[in-house]
């Protein structure tokens, strides 16, 4: 039987229920790092559909469709990182969770590097794929989708937190470069090592591309 096909197309409000719990299934399974600390998809899902919400508004995020079934098979989730985070966050317990950490340990490296205004830093923020589509090239298409708003839009740099080896290959050969690592086996938090698990993956890597070149 054929495969059906896979539509790309940006992200609206009203798919941001169904993308976000694309995304807190997919990342509860399958990121290696949100794995090894048992981060909840329940969580994941709260936090994708906040900054979904952020997103749909700003016009970044795209979602992949299966034209046979209509649902949401794959999505990138991006936001502006020059604008405030998104309504009820601050509600959400983060602090608890050593992956949000390693991320904000390698926002403050990004933004310690740019001058951050509005309108101008795309923040890709979480890309997923459902395993039954999977090696089809949906994330490859997301991110250019994604990419291709924020250049229409004025915006000036992306840059992502790639989290494992899938991730950072994805960015890397979309032409993003490397600016700053931190690796599993050496991320510590009050005084455990909670990556220790995955030390053969390697490192967070924080990554950026110039949208002006």
């Amino acid at each position: 039987m054929a495969r059906s096909e896979v539509v790309v197309r940006r992200m609206s409000k009203t798919d941001n229920g169904e993308m976000s719990k694309l995304l807190g299934n997919v990342f509860s399974q399958r990121d290696p790092p949100a794995v090894a600390t048992k981060f909840s998809p329940e969580k994941l899902e709260k936090i994708a559909a906040l900054f979904g919400m952020k997103s749909a508004k700003e016009g970044l995020s795209s979602v992949a469709l299966d034209e046979a079934s209509g649902e949401i098979v794959g999505a990138v989730l991006a936001h502006d990182f020059g604008q405030p985070p998104p309504d009820g966050i601050d509600a959400v317990d983060l602090g608890s969770e050593p992956v949000i950490t390693l991320i904000d340990q390698l926002e403050a490296v990004f933004s310690n590097a740019h001058d951050i205004k509005p309108e101008k830093f795309l923040h890709i923020f979480m890309i997923a794929v459902r395993d039954d589509f999977a090696r089809r090239g949906i994330a490859k298409k997301l991110l250019a989708s994604c990419i291709m708003q924020a250049e229409r839009s004025g915006y000036r740099i992306a840059f992502a937190e790639a989290t494992n080896r899938f991730s950072q290959r994805l960015f890397f050969n979309a032409g993003f470069a490397g600016i700053h690592s931190i690796g599993y086996e050496d991320f510590e938090l009050d005084g455990q090592l909670p990556f220790l698990d995955i030390k053969h993956e390697g490192a967070c890597v924080l990554m950026e591309l110039d949208l002006l070149a």
